[in-house]
């Protein structure tokens, strides 16, 4: 009677270890299928942004848009010198003296240092108000 009593009750332990073993699994599995489909769903998100991404590089780089860019057709403007700093005073001074700048200007033939600079000023916009 004792030896029933004993393997009835191991039986019923062995039962109640695999049902609880069983039970831990099918949990660990559903957690693992709900993180692959939230994986699944990020995976497809960054798919879609790279689409974008892909479009708007073509987009941007359309040899006809390029052009007209090139050409003028946005009517794009030089930025002022007083746009871009605020106060010219804060920028780094490379040069030591007014001489050691004319200097760095290579003048071609029959021309000085002080020709070339005044040319390449010539060349900049004047600033509204500014009188020549």
């Amino acid at each position: 009677m004792k030896l029933t009593i004993l393997k009835y009750g191991a039986l019923l332990t062995f039962l109640i270890l695999s049902a609880t073993m069983l039970m831990h699994v099918s949990q660990n599995v559903q957690q693992l299928e709900r993180d692959i489909m939230r994986d699944d769903r990020w995976i497809e998100q960054e798919k879609e942004k790279i689409r974008v991404l892909k479009a708007e590089w073509a987009y941007l780089n359309d040899p006809q848009r390029l052009e007209a860019i090139a050409s003028g057709g946005y009517d794009m403007q030089i930025p002022k010198t007083n746009t871009l700093v605020s106060d010219p005073a804060r920028l780094p001074n490379i040069f030591t003296s007014d001489q050691e700048a004319l200097s760095s200007i290579t003048p071609s033939s029959g021309e000085t240092s002080q020709d070339k600079l005044q040319d390449k000023l010539n060349l900049l916009p004047k600033e509204q108000g500014e009188q020549e």
